[in-house]
C-alpha cells in the first residue's frame, strides 16, 4: 500500500519511454507519482505494474484551459505536488516554407505551453509546502539544428529559456528548476532511428558509440529533484553521450568515404 505522506510527484507523458522510466525510478525511491497520460491504456500498464503508488491522470496537454482545473483536483485530493516532470513532448515536422500553423502551434502547446501552465499551477503549492522540485526535458536540439524540425527545435530552446527565468523566480522559495536536453534515446518514438543501416551510420556521431536509455535519463531527473543536487537550478543539462560536446570525434572519421 502506498505511503501517504510520501512526497508527490507528477510527471506528463508518463505512459512509454522517458516518462515511464522517470515514473518507475521515483516509485522505486519511495515517491508517490501522478501519472499523467492521454492514452488510457499506458494508464493502465502503470497502475497494473506499480499499483497504487501510480495515481493515473487522463489528460490532454493540449487543452491548455483544462490543466489548472485537473492539477487542482489532483492536489486537493492526493496532497501537494513538491515534484513536476514536464516529460510529454511532440516533434512533428516538415521543412519551413511547408510547415502549416497547426504542426507549428502542436510543437509550441504541448512542448512549451503545457510546461508553463504545470508551473503556473504548482508553483505556489510547492511554496507553501516549503518547496520543491521541477525538471523538463527540452532536447539537444535546443543547440543545434535539425533540418525540418524548425518547430521542435524552437519550443525546445523555448523551454530552456522558461526554465531559466522560473528558476529565478521561483528560488526564493525553495524550488528548483533545471532542464534535462537529451541526444538520441531508444524510445518508442524514436523507432525509425533503430533502423539498422540508419543507426549503423549515426552512431558514428556519437562519441559513446550508442544511444541512450530511458532510464539513463530518468536516473538524471532522479539526481535533479533530489538533495544530491539541492545547489543546482537554471541549468540546461545536455545528456547525448558526448555529441554536441565532441562533434569532430574520430569515430564519425570511420565513415567509409571520409578518410
Amino acid at each position: 500500500m502506498a505511503d501517504s505522506n510520501a512526497r508527490l510527484a507528477l510527471v506528463t507523458g508518463a505512459g512509454q519511454g522517458i516518462g515511464a522510466a522517470v515514473t518507475g525510478q521515483l516509485v522505486s525511491e519511495g515517491m508517490r507519482v501522478i501519472a499523467m497520460e492521454k492514452r488510457v491504456d499506458l494508464l493502465d500498464g502503470l497502475a497494473a505494474k506499480f499499483g497504487d503508488k501510480v495515481i493515473p491522470s487522463e489528460l490532454d496537454l493540449c487543452e491548455m484551459t483544462s490543466i489548472s482545473g485537473v492539477v487542482s483536483e489532483l492536489v486537493q485530493e492526493h496532497g501537494p505536488v513538491t515534484a513536476l516532470v514536464n516529460n510529454a513532448g511532440v516533434w512533428p515536422g516538415s521543412p519551413i516554407v511547408d510547415m502549416d500553423d497547426k504542426t507549428w502551434r502542436l510543437n509550441f502547446a504541448i512542448n512549451v505551453d503545457a510546461p508553463f501552465a504545470l508551473m503556473r499551477c504548482l508553483a505556489p503549492v510547492m511554496a507553501e509546502a516549503g518547496g520543491g522540485g521541477v525538471v523538463t526535458v527540452a532536447s539537444r536540439n535546443a543547440f543545434r539544428s535539425s533540418t525540418n524540425n524548425a518547430g521542435y527545435d524552437a519550443s525546445k530552446a523555448a523551454v530552456v529559456a522558461l526554465t531559466r527565468t522560473a528558476a529565478g523566480e521561483f528560488a526564493r522559495n525553495n524550488i528548483r528548476v533545471n532542464t534535462v536536453c537529451p541526444g538520441v534515446i531508444s524510445t518508442p518514438g524514436n523507432s525509425s532511428a533503430e533502423e539498422s543501416l540508419f543507426k549503423a551510420a549515426y552512431t558514428k556521431q556519437i562519441p559513446m558509440d550508442r544511444y541512450g536509455e530511458p532510464e539513463e535519463i530518468a536516473r538524471v531527473i532522479s539526481f535533479l529533484l533530489s538533495e544530491a543536487s539541492s545547489f543546482l537550478t537554471g541549468q540546461a543539462i545536455i545528456v547525448d553521450g558526448g555529441q554536441i560536446a565532441c562533434q569532430d570525434n574520430a569515430r564519425y572519421l570511420e565513415i567509409p568515404g571520409l578518410r
